[in-house]
């Protein structure tokens, strides 16, 4: 096939972006050809799944960029968008044409994998590069949406196991991406796809009700024509039907046989002129009866996101119709607000959370995720990460005088650290007049990462926090021979033992331990009084006995003559005939005395060295 026939092929696709430009101001129609036919020619040997050529995939990405009212940069970016990664061309020629801004988004878009699974590191490095580009340019997560968009309705041409994998992947973090910088119709449309490959029966059954429902489509058109005539035309700019997605009308409907008609899958948006939304509202409730419990101001109080908006829903002769009300500015202004949060939030992850699945789970879990709203007794409001415990909301409202916790009380009863938050719990706090001494497996308790910075740099910064628990792990094998089954029983038992011109609590030990300032050996002597052991009245010595499990039977004669020199090498002359040895079909027990528990320790120390660190040991009375 010639150049100009292939080219003649293309055409239709360009008239198609052609004519959504044509209603855009200042859009410079030339460049714009030029970058389509650009990429035509990278991509004129390559075809989609459904056979059609690839120009297609990147035209459609740009149609859905203009549609959302981004500029020229960004569209030619879109149209460009896989050149680089999946054609000779080169960044240098996408910058040399079409300037460096467009080579910036372009580049930022490129080496993005087909996946974002946490499973893959490399799929994981895509995702620090997309949230970390959007820092820097927030078009490259739009145009990274639109792209998703697209590929997902025309998902149907990839082989079952793709599509279940990208609708996962798109309900992961393109959504959460969408909500949260208000792309509303992208959500739905991404919903809508997901559900239909996630669970498709569900998708099927809810879907086909709503079509049955949208076929009385003038209902919809009855309602927005007597809204707009209830109005002043005067404080208002539209009046618009938007659907809500599949998802969220099986949401509302959760019994699969209800009835669902058009006014259920429909809410109505109301852009109010300036600041007119208060007197709008005011306005609809003075003409129809309102639901009282469903009304929600976002404008007082915006949403974590930035949104705001007034949210009403109306009985009318149509029945129940949802409504939004928006001022003319509230979508730039909630965007402008999200996006100085995003910036924050994902630059402070990107630097300090080197470790992709953490990075993974801290962006999906806190970042995109929905959020709960809770309150302190005093009225103060607060949202956190879905899961949160109330060590979580402590340090994220009060910050290190959240350490000053004594007691924590939801509904009169008393609750603990680790208790898991609800939305609108209301959390009563006593404080002491002295922090509580940081605990390590606090960390473990906490959802969002903000919190944990908080105890992180209370503990002295990053290098003390890996340091406490390398010390930990350093230390835990040393729990099981002793039979120490937590922390707590440690910080009971034990903690009083330690020098306190040295160490206040167990986790500095740890951290001394994790930083190679001090040994095992002296930080089991350091805890475990001697008076643990049964003392032999007659000798001023103590009676051990250690118990040797799982032991592969070529070993037991090496391990048997390790034990015996040992015995010998530490027992008192006088009593070493009161020592033995016990062999078992897959186990040793061994009893001695020793004078001293540096001495045990050695032996111990001597056994995991020589014959394995897996040993399963333990001391029994």
């Amino acid at each position: 096939m010639n150049k100009e026939m292939q080219t003649s092929q293309w055409e239709h696709y360009f008239n198609s972006l052609k004519t959504i430009l044509k209603n855009k101001p200042n859009i410079d129609i030339d460049l714009i050809q030029k970058a389509f036919y650009f990429a035509g020619d990278a991509h004129s040997s390559q075809y989609r799944r459904s056979g059609e050529p690839y120009i297609m995939h990147p035209t459609a990405v740009a149609k859905i960029v203009a549609e959302q009212g981004l500029g020229i940069e960004s569209i030619i970016a879109a149209l460009l968008h896989d050149t680089v990664e999946d054609t000779k061309v080169t960044l240098q020629d996408i910058v040399d044409t079409f300037g460096e801004d467009v080579g910036f988004l372009v580049d930022s878009l490129s080496h993005f994998d087909n996946t974002l699974n946490k499973t893959d590191k490399r799929d994981v490095q895509t995702l620090r590069k997309i949230l970390f580009s959007m820092s820097k340019d927030f078009r490259t997560v739009y145009i990274k949406i639109a792209d998703r968009l697209h590929n997902m309705s025309t998902l149907k041409h990839m082989p079952p196991e793709k599509q279940i994998q990208k609708a996962t992947e798109t309900q992961e973090i393109y959504i959460g991406l969408a909500k949260n910088l208000n792309l509303w119709e992208w959500k739905t449309d991404l919903e809508n796809y997901c559900l239909k490959y996630l669970d498709p029966k569900k998708y099927k059954n809810y879907n086909t009700k709503i079509k049955i429902a949208n076929k009385k489509d003038e209902k919809i058109n009855d309602i927005v024509k007597i809204l707009q005539d209830t109005l002043n035309s005067d404080y208002i700019l539209s009046v618009i039907p938007h659907k809500y997605s599949v998802k969220e009308v099986a949401q509302k409907f959760p019994r699969e046989n209800s009835f669902i008609d058009i006014n259920n899958t429909y809410f109505i948006e109301v852009v109010s002129k300036e600041d007119k939304a208060y007197h709008n509202l005011r306005t609809l409730h003075q003409k129809f009866k309102s639901f009282d419990t469903r009304f929600k101001d976002y404008i007082s109080k915006p949403k974590e996101n930035g949104y705001n908006a007034l949210h009403t829903t109306i009985f009318s002769t149509f029945g129940l119709i949802d409504i939004k009300i928006k001022n003319e500015d509230s979508f730039a202004n909630s965007q402008k607000h999200n996006q100085e949060q995003w910036v924050e939030k994902i630059l402070i992850r990107e630097k300090n959370l080197k470790d992709d699945d953490t990075f993974h789970n801290s962006v999906v879990n806190e970042v995109l995720s929905k959020s709960i709203k809770v309150y302190s007794s005093f009225g103060e409001e607060i949202r956190i990460p879905k899961n949160s415990t109330t060590l979580d909301f402590l340090l994220l409202l009060y910050g290190k005088k959240g350490l000053l916790v004594n007691d924590l009380y939801i509904e009169d009863t008393t609750v603990g650290l680790d208790f898991v938050l609800s939305h609108k719990d209301i959390i009563e706090v006593n404080f002491l007049s002295e922090k509580r001494a940081i605990r390590l497996e606090w960390f473990e308790m906490l959802t969002s990462y903000e919190a944990k910075q908080v105890l992180i740099d209370e503990l002295g910064g990053e290098q003390n926090f890996d340091s406490l628990f390398k010390g930990y792990e350093e230390f835990k094998p040393w729990m099981k021979i002793f039979q120490i089954s937590n922390l707590e029983y440690i910080y009971i038992n034990f903690e009083k033992h330690l020098p306190k011109n040295k160490y206040t609590t167990f986790e500095d030990v740890l951290i001394a331990l994790g930083k190679n300032l001090i040994t095992i050996k002296e930080v089991l002597l350091l805890i475990i009084p001697l008076n643990i052991f049964r003392k032999t009245p007659r000798s001023e010595v103590f009676k051990f006995a250690l118990l040797i499990n799982n032991t592969p039977s070529p070993k037991i004669s090496v391990l048997f003559k390790i034990l015996e020199c040992n015995l010998k090498e530490y027992l008192p002359i006088y009593i070493q005939d009161d020592y033995y040895i016990a062999i078992y079909e897959d186990s040793l027990k061994v009893k001695y005395y020793f004078k001293n528990l540096e001495n045990l320790i050695s032996s111990i120390e001597a056994i995991k060295t020589d014959i394995s660190q897996d040993l399963q040991i333990r001391y029994i009375l």
